[in-house]
């Protein structure tokens, strides 16, 4: 078999390694036993590109794939390209459009693209000042982080500011869009990009869009009101004219990333960010959800015919839901992974065996279940049934992924 490279250390890095651990011989740049169970875990400085592209001349590596978008600002193409190896990345120097996400604003907006209204400030007393005209609810955000924060008034808006400000981050302040988020990806060879699915993602840490702003804590795959028109919409109008800005400047903006969107009530859809790679909650319902052979799609883009050999990217005609289980506490026993179904998938965070061999929790995030089904409601009904087999001190997750929703609410109709 073939020899694979991913770059990362995140739950998408596990989900991929898993996914593709049927095709190839996967190596993955950090050690964890949760992911050595299917892969070969690699012990060098993942962020020494040098050493990356060492071991992969030294191991045959036939294919690298950086994960995370950590990994794009190491100018791995260059020394790939030099000693003749296969990398699927975008070039380093556009790293800033998805690491930080006031670039990422300014591009849509410079393509004329709908975007919220937004600002950007690096000293408080001028971020006040801005707050004077501004219409509540508004979303304050770090620019490279996952901070964020809803803010209903002034006052809870001032202490966002300051959060940020002692973290030494740019603010940026957001309308408040109305409706539902989802996430169209795509795959592109830097010239063309075509959709390979989609997702209603649940960013609310509690049911019926309540508590924290999370950066994933739940999705359905596909977008039930998303329409063939909204996707070329997007593609067309927005994701095309991202590549052709960059292909003026002789950047190549190849890989797989996200577009991620507003769909309001009266059907008007707004851009919010773009994303490297899948996401966390979304990768795994992706992936399952696709009718090709990702792995050859990827060598057809580096062998330049992916535009002339895909009009479209197949998908099945399932669907998928992915629920996030965090956990108050850390050190809590993990039981029931062995009781689930064989169907469902797994997504682990970082997470380690005590002496036992038993896993243990972290504080926070730390298991994706992922359903496939021939209908939503059958894949929702599986979804909640495997996650009522696992049990952890603490265990917290949302109940109303996948229901039918109204407007901005969760309660099921």
């Amino acid at each position: 078999m073939r020899k694979i490279l991913l770059l990362g250390k995140s739950a998408k890095t596990y989900a991929l390694a898993k996914y593709l651990s049927a095709m190839a011989d996967i190596y993955v740049s950090f050690n964890s036993n949760a992911i050595s169970e299917f892969a070969t875990c690699v012990d060098f400085d993942s962020l020494d590109y040098l050493a990356i592209a060492d071991f992969v001349q030294n191991n045959d590596i036939s294919l690298t794939i950086p994960v995370d978008s950590e990994f794009i600002t190491l100018d791995l193409l260059s020394i790939f390209d030099e000693k003749k190896l296969q990398i699927f990345s975008p070039v380093f120097d556009i790293s800033e459009l998805v690491n930080d996400k006031v670039a990422v604003k300014k591009l849509l907006y410079k393509l004329h693209a709908p975007v919220p209204r937004f600002a950007s400030f690096d000293k408080a007393s001028v971020a006040y000042d801005y707050l004077k005209n501004a219409k509540f609810p508004i979303i304050i955000k770090s620019n490279i982080s996952e901070y964020a924060t809803i803010c209903v008034n002034e006052k809870i808006a001032k202490n966002a500011i300051d959060d940020l400000v002692l973290r030494n981050e740019t603010i940026l302040i957001e309308e408040y869009i109305y409706g539902k988020t989802f996430t169209v990806y795509y795959i592109s060879d830097g010239y063309r990009a075509l959709p390979i699915g989609n997702s209603l993602n649940y960013n609310f840490s509690l049911d019926g869009d309540g508590g924290v702003l999370t950066n994933g804590i739940g999705s359905c795959s596909p977008f039930y009101k998303l329409t063939d028109s909204h996707i070329d919409y997007l593609t067309s109008g927005i994701v095309n004219p991202i590549l052709e800005y960059y292909e003026q400047q002789n950047k190549i903006f190849s890989g797989i990333f996200g577009l991620e969107c507003i769909l309001t009530a009266d059907d008007r859809i707004f851009v919010n960010n773009i994303k490297y790679f899948i996401s966390d909650i979304d990768i795994a319902s992706i992936l399952n959800l696709l009718d090709i052979d990702l792995i050859k799609v990827i060598d057809d883009c580096n062998m330049g015919i992916f535009a002339d050999t895909y009009e479209f990217i197949p998908q099945n005609e399932q669907y998928a839901i992915s629920a996030m289980l965090s956990s108050k506490n850390e050190g809590q026993v993990i039981s029931g992974l062995n009781a689930l179904d064989e169907q469902t998938i797994i997504t682990l965070y970082n997470l380690e065996k005590n002496k036992y061999l038993e896993y243990e929790t972290l504080k926070g995030k730390n298991i994706i279940l992922t359903t496939v089904a021939g209908t939503i409601s059958r894949a929702r009904e599986k979804l909640y049934q495997e996650i009522n087999e696992i049990n952890f001190n603490g265990k917290t997750y949302r109940r109303d992924i996948g229901a039918v929703m109204s407007q901005n609410r969760g309660l099921l109709v």
